[in-house]
C-alpha cells in the first residue's frame, strides 16, 4: 500500500497551528470518504522532528485525489513515503494548480475580529465535501460576511462567491479592496452597484456586484466568476437572493466575546453577539435560499451555546445536522474565551 506524507501549510499561525493538527484529520478524512479512497485512517507522525499527517491508501492518488488534496486548507507539500527504518525517503509528490485566483486575496486584508483564513477554507472544504455537489459550478453564500474572507477564499477556489453584512463600511471596505487587488493583479472585471427597495417602511440594502475574468478571452467567452455582497440584514436573505440557489452556506458566527451581528427582528437590526439569536432570526431564510442537498458550515464559541442547543435548534429549521464519528472532531481553543467548534448540516432533498 502506498503511504503519503502531507507538510502542513507553513502560514498557520502558532495558535493555529497546533489546534490545526486534529482538525487535518478529518477534513482529509472527509475528502477521501468523498472520493470512495479505500485508505487507512490519517494520523500526525513526527518524521525528523517535522510533523507530518500521514495515510496509505489501496491503490496510488489518482489525478482526482491529488487534486482534492491540493484544495484542502492545510496541504503545503504532499510526499510519498519510500523505503523503511532509517532508509526513509520523501519523495515529492506534484500537486495540480486548483486555485481560480491567487491565494493571497484572502490574506492581504488585514482587520480585528477577522477568521484566519485557513479555517475558513475548511469550513469551505467541509461544507462541500457534505454536500452532494462536487467542485463545479458552486455558488457560496457567507450571509454574515464581514469584510468578505470567505468569499475571496470562495472566489479563489474558483466559485461564486456571495454574502450579506449589515455594516456598510464593512461591505464597502471588502468591495473595495476586493477592486483594488483585481487592478493591481490585472483581473478583467467589471463592478456595479444597486439599491435593494423591501416592503418594510424604512428598510433598504444595497448591492455590491463584481463579474472576473482571468484574461481578455475568458472574459470574451463568458467564463467569469460573480462576487455579490449586499449591504443590509442577513434576516432578509431570501429577498437578497433566489430560493434554492446556493450550494453552500458558510459563515463565522459571533463568538460573544467582541464580535456583534444581525440581531432578532423585534431589535430593528441591531447587534447580537449570540447565535441562538441568530439563528433565531435569520435561519429561516438561510434555509430558504440553500439547495436540496446544499451544505450549511457554521463556527461558533461552543463556550456560549452548546453544541446539543444549537443542533436542535437548527433541525428545527429543517436542516439534516450531520453528527457523530469526524463531524464531532472539530472542537478546538482559539483562547481562554472562545472555544471554537463547527457544525454541519444539509438541506434534505
Amino acid at each position: 500500500m502506498p503511504k503519503y506524507a502531507i507538510l502542513s501549510n507553513p502560514g498557520h499561525n502558532r495558535v493555529y497551528f497546533e489546534a490545526s493538527k486534529e482538525l487535518s484529520l478529518s477534513e482529509l478524512s472527509l475528502a477521501l470518504d468523498k472520493l470512495g479512497c479505500d485508505y487507512t485512517e490519517p494520523k500526525g507522525e513526527e518524521l525528523g522532528g517535522i510533523f507530518y499527517v500521514c495515510f496509505s491508501t489501496v491503490s496510488a492518488l489518482s489525478d482526482e485525489m491529488l487534486a482534492a488534496l491540493a484544495r484542502l486548507s492545510f496541504v503545503y507539500a504532499v510526499f510519498e513515503l519510500v523505503g523503511e527504518g532509517d532508509r526513509l525517503l520523501l519523495s515529492p509528490v506534484p500537486l495540480p494548480e486548483v486555485l481560480y485566483m491567487d491565494g493571497g486575496l484572502s490574506s492581504i486584508l488585514k482587520y480585528s475580529g477577522k477568521t484566519n483564513e485557513l479555517f475558513t477554507r475548511l469550513m469551505i472544504n467541509a461544507a462541500l465535501l457534505s454536500s452532494d455537489f462536487s467542485t463545479k459550478e458552486i455558488r457560496l453564500l457567507d450571509p454574515i460576511a464581514g469584510k468578505g474572507t470567505t468569499l475571496f477564499e470562495a472566489l479563489s477556489l474558483g466559485f461564486d462567491a456571495y454574502g450579506a453584512e449589515l455594516s456598510e463600511k464593512s461591505v464597502t471596505d471588502g468591495f473595495n479592496y476586493l477592486k483594488k487587488f483585481l487592478e493591481t493583479e490585472k483581473f478583467k472585471h467589471t463592478t456595479s452597484t444597486e439599491k435593494i427597495n423591501l416592503q418594510e417602511k424604512g428598510l433598504s440594502a444595497k448591492r455590491y456586484c463584481a463579474d472576473i475574468a482571468r484574461s481578455k478571452a475568458e472574459q470574451k467567452a463568458g467564463d467569469t466568476r460573480h462576487f455579490e455582497l449586499v449591504a443590509g440584514n442577513s434576516m432578509y436573505a431570501d429577498r437578497y437572493f433566489k430560493k434554492n440557489s446556493f450550494h453552500l452556506i458558510v459563515g463565522d458566527l459571533p463568538y460573544g466575546v467582541q464580535h456583534g451581528n444581525v440581531g432578532a427582528a423585534k431589535s430593528g437590526g441591531s447587534l447580537t453577539r449570540s447565535p441562538k439569536e441568530l439563528i433565531s432570526s435569520c435561519g429561516g431564510a438561510w434555509y430558504k435560499v440553500l439547495k436540496p442537498g446544499g451544505a450549511l458550515a457554521l463556527s461558533w464559541n461552543s463556550f456560549v451555546y452548546p453544541r446539543e442547543q444549537f443542533a436542535a435548534q437548527l433541525a428545527s429549521l429543517g436542516f439534516e445536522v450531520m453528527s457523530g464519528g469526524l463531524y464531532e472532531r472539530f472542537e478546538h481553543r482559539v483562547d481562554q474565551a472562545i472555544r471554537r467548534d463547527l457544525i454541519i448540516a444539509k438541506k434534505p432533498k
